[in-house]
């Protein structure tokens, strides 16, 4: 191929300092890359080389530190296709000569001014380099052994010595990506977390200036951006955190002290004798059937019911909606029961229900039945009094959670086949 290219544009395009410079920074770095080799013994250069897709990608990423439009990145995409090797050594011209017509095609009929506007953009950030031939023409000789001899059209060597930098911008982008993430995620939740406990202090009747609350809950509700800035974003997720936290503070100072005695008897309680009671059940129930059998006088329904515990698998598993009103996730006993507790005020279930729910059932069981309500919210019309009957049921020893979670598995399974 010639070692000498034209460094004037064909036709009407006139020459500057920075074309003229862009031209000249290219031969320096290949120079310098042709030094460096014939320094290590014609030893090849590692690390030169980079792949055309990975480095179309970072581009795509980092497209805004350019200004870059996707249109204009598709037209790279295309030259870049017009070469046949995966990786691109900038140590050597890569020169791509497709005609105006073969580039419309790949670019799905894009129009030939248009191609040309972007192609303009490329050059200007220094991307490409027009290598033009005498007539303006884009073309490939070749000697009598197929190789090619001297080629017109496109070089993408310049695109090889800004790697580095792409990759930086794209990394920068893939942080404020994952910042903004991040903060959209804590909106949302503060966003839900608001909205549920001032309308839990409304359903029941707590003292407090709610209405204020919701005023400016509504202020700073909306939807959240996917695109916003970081600036905006961090503004926001700080004035609901601030809100958020005034309204936990006035609805907790609302509890009265026989709920917050109870919230914390069932904590501890819970602390304490969970993993016992998952242990060793078993043995329990056994223990607990032979004491009665030994009792001279009769004992009380709900001491003599048996309380069989689903695996904690299997009402996640079937009660899947539960793990999103869970502060840390789900993890073990301890995080369903307080989850739980946290979300009965929500679907309209008093503290004293609950409670009571607690001590006929079983924290377990209680748990496990919230979460099998929680799935079925839609369909019960009141929390309340249905976790009460189920738990007058249970005392009797006629309830038992394990036939809910099948009946959602069931209705889980029916709904995949008729999706599918």
């Amino acid at each position: 191929m010639t070692e000498h290219f034209a460094t004037s544009p064909f036709g009407g395009r006139m020459m500057n300092a920075a074309h003229f410079l862009s031209y000249e920074k290219l031969r320096q770095q290949q120079q310098n890359m042709c030094n460096e080799q014939s320094d290590r013994g014609a030893k090849p250069v590692q690390n030169r080389s980079v792949d055309r897709w990975k480095l179309l990608r970072s581009l795509t990423e980092a497209r805004e530190a350019y200004q870059l439009s996707y249109r204009t990145i598709a037209v790279l995409e295309a030259l870049m296709s017009f070469y046949t090797d995966k990786m691109l050594d900038g140590s050597l011209p890569l020169i791509v000569f497709p005609s105006n017509h073969e580039l419309s095609m790949r670019l799905r009929g894009m129009s030939a001014p248009t191609i040309r506007r972007h192609i303009a953009c490329l050059v200007a950030l220094g991307f490409i380099l027009r290598r033009d031939s005498p007539n303006g023409k884009r073309f490939v000789r070749r000697d009598s052994n197929g190789e090619i001899a001297m080629a017109f059209g496109f070089d993408l060597a310049p695109l090889t010595f800004k790697a580095d930098e792409i990759e930086s911008f794209a990394e920068q982008a893939r942080e404020e990506n994952r910042q903004r993430q991040q903060l959209r995620f804590a909106i949302t939740i503060h966003l839900r977390d608001i909205a549920k406990t001032i309308d839990a202090a409304l359903n029941e009747g707590r003292a407090g200036d709610w209405a204020s609350l919701l005023v400016r809950l509504q202020q700073l509700s909306g939807r959240v951006e996917r695109n916003g800035t970081i600036h905006d974003l961090s503004e926001r997720e700080l004035s609901l955190s601030v809100l958020r936290q005034k309204v936990e503070n006035l609805y907790l100072s609302n509890l009265s002290n026989q709920e917050m005695i109870g919230n914390e008897t069932e904590n501890e309680h819970h602390i304490q004798n969970s993993k016992i009671e998952s242990i060793d059940l078993e043995t329990n129930e056994k223990s607990k059937k032979k004491n009665i059998a030994h009792k001279a006088e009769p004992a009380k329904p709900k001491t003599t019911m048996l309380r069989t515990v689903p695996e904690l698998d299997e009402i996640l598993q079937n009660c899947p909606q539960i793990k999103s009103y869970a502060v840390r996730g789900i993890h073990n006993w301890a995080d369903l029961i307080t989850t739980a507790g946290h979300i009965r005020s929500m679907l309209g279930i008093t503290a004293s229900a609950w409670q009571q729910a607690c001590e006929i059932m079983g924290d377990m069981n209680a748990a496990a039945t919230i979460a099998a309500m929680l799935e079925r919210s839609e369909t019960i019309h009141s929390a309340g009094g249905y976790l009460r009957k189920l738990t007058q049921r249970a005392e009797i020893g006629q309830y038992s959670v394990k036939p809910a979670l099948r009946a959602l598995a069931h209705t889980r399974a029916v709904d995949l086949r008729i999706v599918s």
